[in-house]
């Protein structure tokens, strides 16, 4: 059996989960993580990601009663911020997300169709293969931007547009075929 620990996830209008869990899987500006008691500390940057919660056995659950066994999960998508863990504790701090009950799937879907299309004109941002004054002036070409570093360097951008409605249809269960 698991031993559980306190996470939140959290974004500056409220907290949409705070409570004892048995493992949190996310994506970071390292790759896929999980998270389970007694992880070594971490700090890293979100990607625009699912966020997974494993809750304890007797901890409420996505029905709002007490889960009856370990292993009931519910699933946030996160457009991008930050993970910290310390001390059993982890904080999923994020300037958007949702609950996965509370998508919307058609508009998530016409979301989804409008990015492809602006995606499709505008194409995928990138970042400078050079630092300083040399990056400044060729913002052309470059490196294509992913992971965390689209959230936090293009978050307006169509390739940002995209991947959160592709999150936000994962989080629901929502594939394009469904």
């Amino acid at each position: 059996m698991a031993t559980p620990f306190h996470a939140e996830v959290v974004t500056p209008e409220r907290v949409l989960f705070a409570g004892e869990v048995d493992e949190v899987l996310t994506r970071t500006d390292v790759g896929e993580i999980a998270f389970l008691a007694h992880h070594t500390e971490f700090v890293g940057a979100l990607d625009i990601t699912v966020v997974t919660v494993r809750i304890a056995a007797g901890e409420e659950g996505s029905t709002g009663a007490p889960a009856e066994s370990s292993g009931e999960r519910q699933r946030f998508a996160v457009h991008g911020g930050f993970v910290h863990m310390a001390n059993n504790r982890l904080s999923v701090l994020a300037g958007v997300a949702e609950r996965a009950d509370e998508i919307d799937v058609a508009r998530s879907r016409a979301a989804l169709e409008a990015a492809r299309e602006r995606l499709g004109r505008e194409g995928a941002p990138s970042a400078p293969d050079r630092h300083g004054a040399e990056a400044a002036a060729e913002p052309e070409g470059g490196t294509p931007l992913s992971g965390a570093r689209l959230a936090l360097l293009a978050p307006a951008s169509a390739a940002a547009a995209l991947r959160r409605a592709e999150v936000r249809l994962e989080a629901a269960g929502a594939t394009e075929s469904a």
